[in-house]
């Protein structure tokens, strides 16, 4: 049976690395770039369902109800960023993300959510010292998020009012990660599953090696 589960999570994670680096070389080649920003919606989905999925196996309560608390707030949190800007900065989303409520892509707090317990995890797998996580965890998001705005703003999920990304956006992700975590933290929780600290790691390479080429 443990063999079993071995294999099912390395199908997973392989899965991940596959068509996230199909995804690097489709936004770099000029004649299937388009083909992956139709495609991102799905793939975002069908990523989190997996995700999803592997949650579910690991028959732990507390982290499906930190789960569940996490993407409500984090997705009311945008909401009200998109709808008055006191969150993280004047900002609106594109349609790349698919489904919009409020004017906010309900895959967004997914993402928040992976790439908080995907962080937090890491740090533990580095051995980040427990009365530090949060904090780590915090400067992982933040620089998650420092990667990533560049190529999601070229690929038009979302714009700012302003040309400079404002430095209240970064602050927010710092506090909104540690705080999370902070509850992973004080509650406990980890994962036995691999599988959400690979995908952080695909995520943050995607959006490293976009950033790094892309014009």
């Amino acid at each position: 049976m443990e063999r079993q589960k071995n294999k099912l999570e390395l199908y997973g994670i392989s899965f991940f690395y596959i068509i996230y680096f199909v995804g690097i070389a489709g936004h770099l080649l000029s004649f299937t770039k388009d083909l992956m920003i139709f495609l991102t919606p799905f793939t975002l989905f069908l990523s989190s369902i997996i995700l999803v999925w592997y949650l579910i196996r690991e028959k732990n309560n507390k982290l499906l109800i930190w789960f569940t608390v996490t993407y409500l707030i984090t997705f009311l949190l945008e909401v009200i960023g998109v709808k008055t800007g006191l969150v993280f900065g004047s900002y609106n989303y594109g349609d790349v993300l698919g489904i919009k409520v409020f004017q906010t892509p309900l895959i967004i707090g997914l993402n928040w959510v992976f790439v908080i317990f995907g962080a937090y995890l890491l740090a533990i797998e580095i051995g980040v010292k427990k009365y530090l996580l949060s904090v780590v965890t915090g400067i992982l998001a933040v620089a998650f998020d420092y990667f990533m705005e560049p190529v999601a703003i070229k690929l038009d999920y979302w714009n700012w009012a302003d040309v400079l990304i404002p430095i209240q956006n970064y602050a927010a992700w710092f506090v909104i990660a540690f705080l999370f975590s902070s509850a992973l933290n004080f509650i406990n929780i980890t994962a036995k599953s691999k599988i959400y600290v690979h995908y952080f790691v695909i995520q943050f390479l995607f959006f490293v090696v976009l950033n790094s080429v892309m014009k």
